[in-house]
């Protein structure tokens, strides 16, 4: 393959897959999580319908991970193994800083949200296998596990909007 062909497969990859996790996680701050939040413990249903009808959290978790594996891969190339003079070039400092505001996004999903999401699915059984109805205690970690998460998202938003930003601004100078 040559390396023409390689450059292009690498940056469709990084752009699809960017363009489908900041938005989706942009779509979840902006719309979804108020629209859950306002429907009070109903909004818990609906989450884990999402979560369950489509896959959501292993989709975006895809998308995430194969976004800074073709970033990294791209910087690598383009840089010609991370190269100083190449690294700290205007265009090799902004594709940094964005892929810096990517992979901060990145962590915070496998080492908060997902982990999070987690233990309420698993609280989540607990209340169905205990009848249905949550006790007091159960309500109250059920509100500050979807407190976390919609923080965590918002941050992981705002981080990949600046990632966007930064990525845009990149102009590869002959």
């Amino acid at each position: 393959m040559s390396d023409q062909t390689y450059l292009i497969i690498l940056r469709l990859l990084h752009i699809c897959t960017g363009v489908f996790w900041a938005g989706a996680t942009i779509y979840l701050a902006a719309f979804i999580a108020p629209a859950v939040r306002a429907l009070g413990p109903d909004g818990g249903k609906f989450m884990q319908q999402l979560a369950k009808t489509n896959k959501l959290p292993a989709v975006m978790t895809i998308a995430a991970t194969l976004n800074v594996l073709c970033g990294i891969l791209l910087l690598w190339k383009l840089s010609a193994g991370f190269q100083s003079e190449w690294m700290s070039s205007t265009y090799g400092i902004i594709l940094s800083a964005g892929g810096g505001f990517a992979i901060i996004a990145y962590l915070e999903g496998l080492l908060v949200t997902r982990p999070t999401v987690n233990k309420i699915n698993q609280l989540g059984k607990n209340i169905a296998q205990a009848g249905g109805v949550p006790s007091a205690e159960q309500s109250q970690q059920l509100m500050g596990l979807r407190k976390k998460i919609f923080s965590a998202n918002n941050f992981a938003a705002f981080l990949l909007v600046l990632a966007v930003i930064w990525m845009s601004r990149g102009k590869e100078r002959a």
